[in-house]
């Protein structure tokens, strides 16, 4: 089974509890379109009825920060449909997806805002529905993995670190190596510190190597980005953590923006059909700078 761009994640979703959820993906779905996908898909195989929200229309506002009016707008107006959802469609939790985003909303967006529903990181749905999703977990994936850690959301948030390792201990065949938790709660808090994402990069890479590992496994989607561009070299691949869960569940996912990395052309039907002009302030940058490390 291969899961593209193309493929829909449709279908009744495998449940006991028929829990209806919204998966709030943020604003990164241009660069991780299949990231997100699978998480859906992993969400709807534990048992859950899923609407993903994200994009401008639920911004989290922290990316208008200079703007605190803006900002502030934004966020109440993510909120308020949430609110929406949970009492008119009774979606009552909100699962997040990026650690900023639910950063955001537990510590201002909830606390400015009269909200009417829970707030749950992804992993911590997924790793509490784990015995659903085993009867899943059917392919062996031999694989000796070093998981890409950071220290911050881990400690103030939620657990992510034990909970994608306990989640990835349920693949048979895959072996995960521990490594050294880094600061911030993921690479893109690093970027301001001269040096601190370099360093961050380097000993991950080196732990890899030294832990004889053929994968390097990232947890959030800014750690991917940056290691992405390392795939291949030293013999070890880089991959986030879905999906290797996917390939446990013998399904083949595509990750687009590893492709763009490393020379393949950008799909320019779904750019036309965001924002090229995003695109291009955004996106086209990250894939001319040089790798960390």
């Amino acid at each position: 089974m291969a899961l593209t761009d193309a493929s829909p994640l449709t279908g009744p979703a495998t449940t006991a509890n028929n829990e209806r959820i919204t998966f709030w993906f943020g604003c990164n779905m241009l660069r991780h379109a299949e990231m997100i996908r699978l998480s859906i898909l992993l969400l709807e195989k534990a048992g859950y009825d899923v609407a993903a929200a994200g994009g401008p229309a639920y911004c989290c506002g922290t990316a208008h920060d200079e703007q605190p009016k803006a900002a502030s707008t934004m966020a109440g107006r993510t909120v308020q449909r949430f609110n929406q959802a949970a009492v008119q469609d009774g979606r009552g939790t909100v699962v997040t997806w990026c650690p900023s985003c639910h950063m955001h909303m537990a510590d201002i967006m909830s606390p400015g805002n009269k909200t009417q529903f829970d707030v749950a990181h992804v992993t911590e749905i997924l790793a509490a529905s784990a015995d659903k999703l085993a009867p899943f977990l059917t392919v062996p994936v031999k694989r000796r993995v070093l998981l890409h850690r950071h220290a911050g959301f881990a400690s103030t948030h939620v657990p992510v670190n034990d909970r994608v390792a306990s989640l990835l201990a349920r693949i048979p065949g895959i072996e995960i190596v521990e490594g050294t938790a880094h600061p911030g709660h993921m690479c893109s808090a690093l970027a301001a510190v001269p040096g601190a994402l370099k360093k961050a990069a380097t000993e991950t890479w080196e732990s890899a190597k030294a832990g004889n590992c053929d994968t390097l496994a990232t947890i959030f989607h800014s750690c991917h980005r940056e290691m992405v561009a390392l795939d291949g070299r030293d013999g070890i691949s880089v991959r986030n953590w879905v999906h290797l869960v996917a390939e446990a569940m013998g399904i083949e996912a595509a990750d687009a923006y590893r492709g763009w990395r490393h020379g393949t052309a950008p799909d320019i039907a779904a750019i036309e059909k965001a924002d090229p002009a995003l695109f291009e302030k955004l996106i086209a940058p990250e894939l001319r700078k040089p790798a960390s490390i």
